[in-house]
């Protein structure tokens, strides 16, 4: 009966996601394909990550081609990430270019982060899911002297630019760990507009799930496109390599070092 419920919810979530996006490629954080996760590193992980992103993942107001991006994201106390995070742009290829666009070769910058409010099994309550709220990209400089949050809206600065709150529950099966996300999450955007839930079911099979090599497959939903992939997880979890077909025709890859601070 126990299985039954969580094949249940699985399936629910999954027509889900189907009938209702950006995230991790892009944040440089814990978690899933595009959808935001509750998931976390341990404490005291610094986290380096580089990826290509697809044309159609990003704003098209700066980026009409396909780009990388790098960064980095480090672990505290267990409960809060912080990452920073660049977008290599390229001037010379933006639809339109201005005289001053021509001559710049540059990168678009911003921070993220996320708080874990409750873990899995906290108070000793089995059932206890994880929740997590986090936000990217939150503020923008104007004219090289002042940061405001007002200036993310519409379609020029705080092109990465989201807020989310979300849910992670995990269930142990025979045929390996299964991971349900739901969550729902607002950007200022109208290039890139991600306002409305997010769902996402992980799957590690059993027999993928060694010490030196795990492989964790994706089906997600990020309030915008539907999206499938994996994450590769190699040595202890030090390396993952991503693989990602967003709206299920487009690629993104990555991959990630983990070096841990703290044993």
């Amino acid at each position: 009966m126990e299985k039954l419920k969580v094949l249940c919810l699985a399936a629910a979530l999954m027509l889900l996601a189907c009938f209702a996006s950006r995230g991790q490629f892009w944040d440089s954080s814990t978690g899933l394909l595009q959808c935001p996760s509750a998931e976390m590193n341990r404490n005291g992980t610094f986290m380096i990550t580089n990826n290509f992103m697809n044309k159609h993942s990003i704003s098209d107001s700066y980026w009409g081609y396909h780009t990388f991006e790098y960064g980095f994201n480090i672990n505290l106390w267990s409960r809060l990430e912080i990452g920073y995070v660049c977008v290599i742009l390229d001037g010379k290829r933006r639809p339109n270019p201005t005289e001053r666009d021509l001559i710049m070769i540059n990168q678009d910058r911003h921070f993220n982060a996320k708080a874990l409010l409750l873990r899995e099994g906290d108070f000793g309550i089995s059932w206890m899911p994880s929740i997590a709220v986090g936000f990217s990209d939150p503020v923008t400089l104007i004219d090289g002297t002042d940061y405001n949050t007002d200036s993310v809206t519409g379609d020029s600065n705080g092109f990465f630019n989201r807020y989310y709150a979300v849910v992670t529950k995990h269930f142990s099966t025979r045929v390996g760990t299964i991971g349900a996300h739901i969550g729902y999450q607002y950007n200022k955007r109208t290039d890139l507009p991600m306002n409305g839930p997010c769902a996402a079911i992980d799957w590690v099979p059993v027999w993928l799930n060694k010490p030196n090599f795990s492989l964790k497959a994706i089906a997600e939903y990020d309030s915008r496109t539907f999206n499938i992939g994996f994450i590769a997880s190699i040595w202890q979890d030090r390396f993952e390599a991503m693989f990602e077909l967003m709206a299920m025709k487009w690629v993104n890859f990555g991959v990630r070092y983990k070096l841990r601070l703290k044993s």
